[in-house]
């Protein structure tokens, strides 16, 4: 971890998707006076995210000083301030929902890079779609992110919170995508990705119709990179790591606390000795000390050199580090 920064203002949790930023974040709201608002920027069934984010794409591709629409910004502008979406947006969005066909249509909207179609129903929605404007209990805001590393430097210049960015092995992460079914979003196809980012890094070009999980590598590494990098840019920012945290929870969360400018309270103990047993899915319930290394149980050796074979080839630090764990 670092520190550096004060302990005022709205506090910012950002990570990728499976990275432990909902653990952190449900630990860190048992603080006293805590507002938490949970992934505004998520198109569903955040109907103003999806507005916001129809010309970036569900992962932003934004650089600090960049333009971004009007929408996007107030969103963030909002969110920061303490304000959730409205509960008729996210009422209407839900008696939309057609299960299946909705998600469908949300990722072509979304992650069809090559041919962005918006259907008549989310078309609607957009329509309707009004800024965040359900004021929240007065207190410290905590706005968590998963959809946020690739504009990460965007948002913190921009509205100046405070920065907690959760780094976990990529490994791990890639191997909870796996589980979980996710195919990603294509954004190795992307072209703002490929003409502002991929190159970065040295990102390796993927083949049309490449296998899964070299896609989800691909996704994870260029998070990974983009996080790291930004961390690396920012020394005063705390970033904190899933797997240091999963050693001895209460010890890690209570010096998370004091560093973020929070009161540790015996609810986040509580909360931490009730969520440390089996679980799986989207439920934080996990046994912490089995965390670190769980990629090595969850992965079979075929799919460590299927991933190892996209990974290696970027270009970036923390490559070495796994580099080392492989061995």
């Amino acid at each position: 971890m670092s520190n550096g920064q004060a302990s005022h203002g709205p506090i910012l949790v950002a990570g990728a998707l499976r990275s432990g930023t909902t653990w952190i974040a449900r630990t860190l709201n048992h603080a006293d006076g805590v507002t938490w608002i949970n992934e505004p920027d998520n198109e569903w069934p955040n109907v103003y995210a999806l507005k916001a984010k129809l010309r970036l794409g569900r992962f932003p591709a934004l650089a600090e000083g960049d333009r971004a629409p009007r929408a996007y910004e107030r969103l963030w502008e909002r969110s920061l301030a303490g304000f959730r979406e409205a509960k008729y947006q996210e009422a209407a969005a839900w008696k939309l929902n057609q299960g299946e066909p909705t998600m469908q249509a949300l990722w072509r909207a979304m992650c069809d890079h090559a041919n962005r179609r918006v259907s008549p129903r989310l078309r609607f929605l957009t329509a309707i779609a009004r800024p965040p404007s359900s004021r929240q209990p007065p207190g410290v805001v905590m706005v968590k992110s998963v959809h946020i590393p690739l504009a990460v430097e965007w948002v913190a210049a921009k509205f100046r919170p405070r920065m907690l960015v959760v780094l976990r092995h990529p490994l791990n992460v890639i191997a909870s995508w796996k589980e979980l079914g996710w195919g990603g979003c294509a954004l190795h196809t992307n072209p703002t990705v490929g003409r502002r980012m991929a190159g970065r890094w040295g990102m390796p070009p993927l083949d049309d119709g490449c296998p899964q999980l070299q896609c989800l590598a691909w996704e994870v590494g260029l998070f990974t990179s983009a996080l790291e990098t930004a961390v690396d840019r920012h020394p005063d920012w705390l970033s904190v790591t899933h797997e240091s945290l999963c050693v001895d929870p209460p010890a890690g969360f209570r010096r998370l606390f004091d560093q973020v400018g929070l009161s540790w309270s015996s609810r986040a103990h509580e909360f931490l000795t009730e969520s440390n047993r089996p679980g799986s899915g989207y439920k934080t319930l996990r046994i912490a000390a089995e965390q670190p290394d769980r990629w090595k149980r969850r992965l079979t050796s075929d799919d460590v050199r299927e991933v190892w074979a996209v990974l290696s080839r970027i270009q970036a630090p923390w490559v070495e580090r796994v580099a080392r764990d492989l061995e």
